[in-house]
């Protein structure tokens, strides 16, 4: 079973946040997924939304303000905004799912991969363009188009733009849509599923999909005491 981490570990800790990468690692997952935007000086930092209102009060757009600026910013929950780079050294040797939100991120992305390292790295978005772009200039990296609608029409664009596969809203799945990506070398990653029962049963009839989820610690520290047990005996 591979576990991601959604927005780090959004169900235990502040999404997009250093600390939620931590807190995944420290659960075992096997990679982490957070959201990148581009600022107003090309620079990218984690944030799910297009402003920082939810968060941390702040009605400003991320693409209207300066790095400079947004280090300014501190949440709800008192943590700073992190930028790309401070993600991928905090995320270490765990592999990373980089979700790029709206416009603009391709090349941004690409300069920042190309100067440090991040292992594993697999890159999704809506913005199906913008992933194409990237793709382009990262042909080496893996590339994921999200779809909440049609599976197959999704797998379709991704097998003919060439990217590796599809990220699934988890209500998408179907043992047709899941042969169809089998049968074309697709890879699969779900939407978050959270309740652990769900997490299982998704998994037994879907064990080749990478499952995302808020709350790691339901699932990977069973697993793990379960490998301590087998290792026991």
């Amino acid at each position: 079973m591979f576990i991601i981490g959604h927005r780090g570990a959004a169900g235990l800790a502040p999404e997009n946040t250093i600390l939620a990468i931590k807190t995944a690692i420290d659960h075992n997952v096997d990679a982490i997924e957070f959201d990148i935007r581009v600022t107003k000086d090309k620079k990218l930092v984690l944030c799910h939304d297009d402003t920082f209102l939810r968060i941390a009060g702040n009605s400003s757009k991320v693409e209207d303000l300066k790095l400079s600026e947004i280090r300014k910013i501190r949440t709800n929950s008192k943590q700073n905004i992190p930028t790309l780079e401070e993600a991928i050294k905090a995320a270490g040797k765990t592999p990373l799912i980089i979700e790029g939100k709206s416009g603009g991120w391709a090349k941004p992305l690409a300069e920042v991969l190309k100067n440090h390292k991040a292992p594993g790295v697999r890159v999704i978005s809506y913005s199906h363009r913008e992933l194409f772009v990237f793709s382009e200039l990262m042909p080496d990296v893996s590339t994921f188009v999200i779809e909440n609608h049609h599976p197959i029409e999704a797998m379709l664009l991704a097998k003919k733009l060439g990217f590796t596969g599809v990220s699934l809203a988890a209500w998408l799945y179907s043992p047709v849509a899941y042969s169809f990506a089998k049968r074309h070398n697709l890879e699969l990653i779900t939407s978050p599923i959270n309740p652990t029962w769900r997490i299982r049963l998704f998994h037994f009839f879907y064990p080749k999909a990478m499952i995302t989820t808020d709350f790691p610690d339901r699932v990977m520290n069973h697993n793990l005491r379960r490998k301590r047990k087998r290792i026991k005996k």
